[in-house]
């Protein structure tokens, strides 16, 4: 089901509110290696249902996944809490769906390599990040200052939405139109809502698919029968990309790691005994990429104890064979 109704631009209003009035959500990510390589994963997130439930950071799903969900009874507001756990090995790609764009992807890949002496494990996660900064900087910087003016963003925001969605446009041959044009188009674009006022271009993109017919008007004559249509609706995915962006604000995700032997490189934020810790949140991949590390080393003690025998045994032959000789 779509997110917008009667063609308003509601993505753009959601995120102006959501960077005023915004939730909490905590979710616990535990990741236990097993000395066979493979690894269980369990998620495990607390919020209100608006939080759990919009899907800003799904859990897995499928036949190798349980989830169940429970609601807790506070004074104030119910708390739903969702749990996810599963078995796994080699690599995992969350999310490979088709709103990749969309959803937060956050990869997955443990390594089992085994050596005569020692067998080493290896975990990398990678969140990646969302390139705020690359594509609509002033909203980047509303979401980590929580600045109250943040409609100051909304041109910026709404010309990366329109020139990504020409772009894509572009690529397919039953909609591209000729290059200097499509060019020409984008620089109108950026001009027309460098014009505007931020508060009235914010009331004025209630209706996204009217604005963006009067910003194409100029070119009616050039543009193929429905282009702004075609726009418009080339512009949902970025619209969702933003929400997203937008929901992922409050999120606060606690990551804990179990790995077999002994620890040899982490970056992890804290060691508590057997456990490496991480706690980070949006500002962390707001557009780098956050990345998880360890790595740990089992040694074989019967193999070291049988190679330093038969060590010790050449040895004594040596010993013996020299003593002979000098006899």
């Amino acid at each position: 089901m779509s997110i917008f109704t009667h063609n308003k631009f509601n993505i753009l209003i959601f995120a102006f509110s959501g960077v005023l009035f915004t939730g909490c959500v905590e979710t616990l990510i535990s990741v236990r290696v097993h000395p066979d390589g493979r690894y269980t994963m369990n998620f495990l997130t607390r919020g209100d249902s608006t939080d759990v439930f919009n899907r800003d950071f799904p859990h897995p799903s499928g036949a190798n996944w349980v989830t169940k969900i429970e609601k807790e009874h506070e004074e104030k507001d119910d708390i739903w809490v969702m749990n996810t756990s599963g078995i796994a090995e080699g690599t995992l790609l969350f999310t490979s769906r088709e709103d990749s764009l969309i959803a937060l992807q956050h990869p997955i890949q443990i390594r089992r390599t085994d050596g005569f002496f020692t067998t080493r494990y290896t975990l990398r996660n990678v969140f990646k990040g969302r390139n705020v900064y690359l594509k609509y900087p002033a909203f980047g910087k509303s979401l980590q200052e929580s600045d109250k003016d943040s409609t100051r963003w909304i041109d910026e925001a709404f010309y990366y939405m329109c020139s990504a969605g020409i772009n894509d446009l572009q690529s397919d041959p039953e909609t591209t139109i000729d290059p200097d044009l499509s060019e020409r188009v984008i620089n109108h674009i950026r001009n027309t809502l460098a014009r505007v006022h931020q508060k009235k271009l914010f009331e004025e993109l209630e209706n996204k698919q009217y604005f963006i017919d009067q910003m194409l008007r100029p070119f009616q004559n050039d543009l193929p029968v429905g282009y702004s249509a075609l726009l418009s609706r080339a512009t949902d995915i970025y619209e969702k990309e933003l929400r997203l962006t937008s929901e992922l604000q409050d999120d606060q995700f606690q990551y804990r790691v179990f790995m077999p032997g002994v620890i040899t490189s982490t970056n992890a934020d804290t060691i508590s005994g057997d456990t490496l810790k991480w706690s980070f949140g949006l500002s962390e991949y707001i557009n780098d990429d956050y990345i998880i590390e360890a790595a740990s080393i089992v040694y074989s003690r019967q193999r070291i104890q049988i190679a330093i025998l038969i060590a010790a045994g050449f040895l004594l032959i040596i010993l013996f064979l020299f003593y002979k000789r000098g006899r």
